[in-house]
C-alpha cells in the first residue's frame, strides 16, 4: 500500500482533507486517522487520482489547535 508518511513528535489524531490544485473537480474523502505511539502517520493514498494535491492537516494537542498544509504530486499509475 502507498502511503505519505509524516513525522511527529507525539501521538496524534488527525483530520486530513485533500484538495487537487491541478484539478478542482476532483474530491476525496475527508479522511480521520491516528499516528502510531512513536507520532509515526501514514495517509494511504491508493486510490486517490493522479494530479497534484494540497494536504490540510488538522488535530489538538495539549488543548492547542495546530494546521498544517503540503503539496504532493500523484503520478498517474499507467505503464
Amino acid at each position: 500500500m502507498k502511503t505519505v508518511t509524516f513525522s511527529f513528535d507525539h501521538p496524534v489524531a488527525v483530520k486530513i482533507f485533500f484538495n487537487c490544485t491541478s484539478d478542482p473537480q476532483l474530491k476525496h474523502d475527508i479522511k480521520f486517522l491516528r499516528s502510531d505511539e512513536y507520532g509515526l502517520l501514514h495517509i494511504p493514498i491508493e486510490g486517490i487520482p493522479a494530479g497534484v494535491w494540497k494536504l490540510q492537516l488538522e488535530w489538538n494537542y495539549d488543548d492547542r489547535d495546530f494546521c498544517m498544509e503540503r503539496i504532493i504530486e500523484l503520478p498517474s499509475q499507467g505503464l
